[in-house]
Protein backbone atom coordinates (compact mmCIF):
# COMPACT_ATOMS: atom_id res chain seq x y z
CA UNK A 1 0.00 0.00 0.00
CA UNK A 2 2.84 2.39 0.87
CA UNK A 3 4.36 2.10 -2.61
CA UNK A 4 0.96 2.67 -4.32
CA UNK A 5 0.36 5.72 -2.13
CA UNK A 6 3.85 7.07 -2.85
CA UNK A 7 3.47 6.70 -6.62
CA UNK A 8 -0.05 8.13 -6.68
CA UNK A 9 0.97 11.11 -4.57
CA UNK A 10 4.16 11.75 -6.52
CA UNK A 11 2.82 11.42 -10.05
CA UNK A 12 -0.82 12.47 -9.68
CA UNK A 13 -1.55 14.57 -6.59
CA UNK A 14 1.65 16.59 -6.50
CA UNK A 15 1.25 17.46 -10.19
CA UNK A 16 -2.39 18.49 -9.59
CA UNK A 17 -3.64 15.84 -12.01
CA UNK A 18 -6.30 14.18 -9.84
CA UNK A 19 -9.22 16.13 -11.34
CA UNK A 20 -11.52 14.49 -8.77
CA UNK A 21 -14.03 17.29 -9.25
CA UNK A 22 -14.37 16.42 -12.93
CA UNK A 23 -15.27 12.79 -12.21
CA UNK A 24 -17.58 13.75 -9.37
CA UNK A 25 -19.42 16.11 -11.71
CA UNK A 26 -19.70 13.46 -14.42
CA UNK A 27 -21.04 10.95 -11.88
CA UNK A 28 -23.68 13.42 -10.70
CA UNK A 29 -24.80 14.54 -14.15
CA UNK A 30 -24.63 11.21 -15.98
CA UNK A 31 -25.96 8.69 -13.48
CA UNK A 32 -26.12 5.83 -15.99
CA UNK A 33 -22.33 5.69 -16.29
CA UNK A 34 -20.85 2.61 -14.64
CA UNK A 35 -18.30 0.96 -16.94
CA UNK A 36 -15.28 3.04 -17.94
CA UNK A 37 -12.40 2.49 -20.37
CA UNK A 38 -9.28 4.58 -19.76
CA UNK A 39 -6.59 4.20 -22.44
CA UNK A 40 -3.27 5.88 -21.67
CA UNK A 41 -4.12 5.98 -17.97
CA UNK A 42 -0.60 5.84 -16.46
CA UNK A 43 -1.28 5.61 -12.66
CA UNK A 44 -4.30 7.92 -12.64
CA UNK A 45 -6.80 5.75 -10.75
CA UNK A 46 -8.99 8.69 -9.70
CA UNK A 47 -11.88 7.56 -11.96
CA UNK A 48 -12.24 4.47 -9.75
CA UNK A 49 -13.07 6.70 -6.79
CA UNK A 50 -16.32 7.58 -8.58
CA UNK A 51 -17.07 4.73 -11.00
CA UNK A 52 -17.30 1.12 -9.92
CA UNK A 53 -15.96 -0.71 -13.01
CA UNK A 54 -12.88 0.68 -14.81
CA UNK A 55 -10.52 -0.91 -17.33
CA UNK A 56 -7.15 0.83 -17.48
CA UNK A 57 -4.82 0.46 -20.49
CA UNK A 58 -1.18 1.53 -20.71
CA UNK A 59 2.14 0.13 -21.91
CA UNK A 60 4.19 2.12 -19.37
CA UNK A 61 6.47 0.00 -17.14
CA UNK A 62 5.78 2.03 -13.99
CA UNK A 63 2.04 1.71 -14.57
CA UNK A 64 2.44 -2.05 -15.02
CA UNK A 65 4.21 -2.36 -11.67
CA UNK A 66 1.74 -0.02 -9.98
CA UNK A 67 -1.32 -2.04 -11.02
CA UNK A 68 0.49 -5.32 -10.26
CA UNK A 69 0.11 -4.35 -6.59
CA UNK A 70 -3.59 -5.11 -6.83
CA UNK A 71 -4.22 -5.13 -3.08
CA UNK A 72 -2.58 -1.74 -2.73
CA UNK A 73 -4.54 -0.28 -5.63
CA UNK A 74 -7.85 -1.61 -4.28
CA UNK A 75 -7.02 -0.35 -0.81
CA UNK A 76 -6.30 3.13 -2.16
CA UNK A 77 -9.54 3.14 -4.15
CA UNK A 78 -11.47 1.84 -1.15
CA UNK A 79 -10.27 4.74 0.96
CA UNK A 80 -11.79 7.23 -1.49
CA UNK A 81 -14.65 5.47 -3.28
CA UNK A 82 -18.06 7.15 -3.47
CA UNK A 83 -20.18 4.02 -4.06
CA UNK A 84 -21.03 0.98 -1.98
CA UNK A 85 -20.15 -1.84 -4.40
CA UNK A 86 -16.73 -3.48 -4.49
CA UNK A 87 -14.50 -1.74 -7.05
CA UNK A 88 -13.84 -3.64 -10.26
CA UNK A 89 -10.40 -2.79 -11.63
CA UNK A 90 -8.63 -4.34 -14.59
CA UNK A 91 -5.30 -3.27 -16.06
CA UNK A 92 -4.35 -4.16 -19.64
CA UNK A 93 -0.62 -3.78 -20.26
CA UNK A 94 -0.37 -2.81 -23.92
CA UNK A 95 -0.43 -0.05 -26.50
CA UNK A 96 -4.04 1.13 -26.71
CA UNK A 97 -3.76 1.65 -30.47
CA UNK A 98 -3.65 -2.13 -30.82
CA UNK A 99 -6.82 -4.26 -30.37
CA UNK A 100 -7.77 -4.33 -26.67
CA UNK A 101 -9.18 -7.61 -25.29
CA UNK A 102 -12.55 -6.15 -24.36
CA UNK A 103 -15.97 -6.25 -26.00
CA UNK A 104 -16.80 -3.63 -28.58
CA UNK A 105 -19.66 -1.29 -27.65
CA UNK A 106 -19.48 -2.32 -23.99
CA UNK A 107 -18.42 0.83 -22.09
CA UNK A 108 -20.53 3.71 -20.81
CA UNK A 109 -17.59 6.14 -20.68
CA UNK A 110 -14.38 6.44 -22.67
CA UNK A 111 -11.68 8.75 -21.29
CA UNK A 112 -9.22 10.53 -23.58
CA UNK A 113 -7.04 12.63 -21.28
CA UNK A 114 -3.50 13.58 -22.32
CA UNK A 115 -3.35 10.78 -24.87
CA UNK A 116 -3.78 10.98 -28.63
CA UNK A 117 -6.02 9.32 -31.18
CA UNK A 118 -8.38 7.67 -28.72
CA UNK A 119 -11.68 8.50 -30.43
CA UNK A 120 -10.28 7.00 -33.62
CA UNK A 121 -8.68 3.86 -32.18
CA UNK A 122 -10.92 3.11 -29.18
CA UNK A 123 -14.29 4.60 -30.12
CA UNK A 124 -15.51 1.15 -31.15
CA UNK A 125 -15.45 0.03 -27.50
CA UNK A 126 -17.95 2.74 -26.50
CA UNK A 127 -21.65 1.85 -26.31
CA UNK A 128 -24.12 3.66 -28.51
CA UNK A 129 -25.36 6.34 -26.12
CA UNK A 130 -22.08 6.24 -24.20
CA UNK A 131 -19.86 9.23 -23.49
CA UNK A 132 -16.39 10.26 -24.61
CA UNK A 133 -14.77 12.78 -22.27
CA UNK A 134 -11.64 14.47 -23.51
CA UNK A 135 -9.53 17.57 -23.50
CA UNK A 136 -7.70 18.90 -26.55
CA UNK A 137 -4.15 18.30 -25.31
CA UNK A 138 -3.30 16.07 -28.27
CA UNK A 139 -6.07 17.36 -30.51
CA UNK A 140 -8.44 14.69 -29.20
CA UNK A 141 -11.43 17.01 -28.94
CA UNK A 142 -10.89 18.40 -32.42
CA UNK A 143 -10.57 14.87 -33.79
CA UNK A 144 -13.69 13.70 -31.95
CA UNK A 145 -15.63 16.63 -33.40
CA UNK A 146 -15.00 15.26 -36.89
CA UNK A 147 -16.23 11.74 -36.03
CA UNK A 148 -19.60 11.08 -37.64
CA UNK A 149 -20.69 8.87 -34.72
CA UNK A 150 -20.05 11.48 -32.02
CA UNK A 151 -21.97 14.58 -31.03
CA UNK A 152 -20.80 17.26 -28.61
CA UNK A 153 -23.35 17.45 -25.77
CA UNK A 154 -21.52 19.48 -23.09
CA UNK A 155 -18.29 21.16 -22.10
CA UNK A 156 -16.68 21.37 -18.68
CA UNK A 157 -14.58 24.26 -17.43
CA UNK A 158 -12.45 24.51 -14.30
CA UNK A 159 -11.88 27.61 -12.21
CA UNK A 160 -9.87 27.43 -8.99
CA UNK A 161 -10.59 23.73 -8.60
CA UNK A 162 -14.34 24.01 -9.26
CA UNK A 163 -15.70 22.20 -12.31
CA UNK A 164 -18.85 23.41 -14.06
CA UNK A 165 -20.75 21.79 -16.92
CA UNK A 166 -22.30 23.81 -19.75
CA UNK A 167 -24.67 22.17 -22.23
CA UNK A 168 -25.92 25.39 -23.84
CA UNK A 169 -24.70 27.27 -26.95
CA UNK A 170 -22.31 24.49 -27.85
CA UNK A 171 -22.03 25.70 -31.42
CA UNK A 172 -19.98 28.60 -30.07
CA UNK A 173 -17.21 26.22 -28.99
CA UNK A 174 -16.34 24.41 -32.20
CA UNK A 175 -17.46 24.25 -35.79
CA UNK A 176 -16.56 21.11 -37.76
CA UNK A 177 -16.53 22.04 -41.43
CA UNK A 178 -15.38 20.95 -44.87
CA UNK A 179 -13.43 23.28 -47.14
CA UNK A 180 -15.00 24.23 -50.47
CA UNK A 181 -13.69 22.03 -53.29
CA UNK A 182 -13.61 22.57 -57.03
CA UNK A 183 -15.81 20.25 -59.13
CA UNK A 184 -14.34 16.77 -59.45
CA UNK A 185 -11.87 17.21 -56.58
CA UNK A 186 -11.37 14.39 -54.09
CA UNK A 187 -13.34 14.57 -50.86
CA UNK A 188 -11.37 16.36 -48.15
CA UNK A 189 -11.51 15.41 -44.47
CA UNK A 190 -13.49 17.64 -42.16
CA UNK A 191 -11.52 20.10 -40.11
CA UNK A 192 -12.43 21.75 -36.83
CA UNK A 193 -12.27 25.50 -36.38
CA UNK A 194 -12.32 26.58 -32.75
CA UNK A 195 -14.23 29.68 -31.77
CA UNK A 196 -14.08 29.12 -27.99
CA UNK A 197 -12.05 26.62 -26.01
CA UNK A 198 -13.16 24.59 -23.00
CA UNK A 199 -11.11 22.59 -20.53
CA UNK A 200 -12.98 19.34 -21.24
CA UNK A 201 -15.47 18.18 -23.87
CA UNK A 202 -18.27 15.61 -23.50
CA UNK A 203 -19.36 13.77 -26.65
CA UNK A 204 -22.15 11.21 -26.96
CA UNK A 205 -21.91 8.26 -29.34
CA UNK A 206 -25.05 8.53 -31.43
CA UNK A 207 -24.76 5.36 -33.52
CA UNK A 208 -22.33 2.54 -34.27
CA UNK A 209 -19.49 3.18 -36.69
CA UNK A 210 -20.78 1.96 -40.07
CA UNK A 211 -17.21 1.31 -41.25
CA UNK A 212 -16.85 -1.58 -38.80
CA UNK A 213 -18.08 -4.26 -41.15
CA UNK A 214 -16.20 -7.24 -39.75
CA UNK A 215 -16.46 -8.01 -36.00
CA UNK A 216 -13.17 -8.41 -34.19
CA UNK A 217 -12.42 -11.52 -32.17
CA UNK A 218 -13.46 -9.55 -29.10
CA UNK A 219 -16.80 -8.38 -30.52
CA UNK A 220 -20.14 -9.62 -29.36
CA UNK A 221 -21.51 -12.40 -31.54
CA UNK A 222 -24.36 -11.45 -33.90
Amino acid sequence: MERVEEIYQGFVVEHQLERAGLFELLRERFVAVNTVLYPGCFVHITPSFFFQDVVYVDRNDLARGFFANRDGVLSKIGSRQKYTQRPQVRFVSQDYTQPIPVLEESFDLLLALYAGGISRTCGKYLKVGGLLVTNDHHGDAAEAATEETLELIAVVNEAQGTFTLDDQSLDTYLVPSKPALPPGAAEAPRRTEWTRCADYYVFRKMFADPSLQEPSRFSRPH
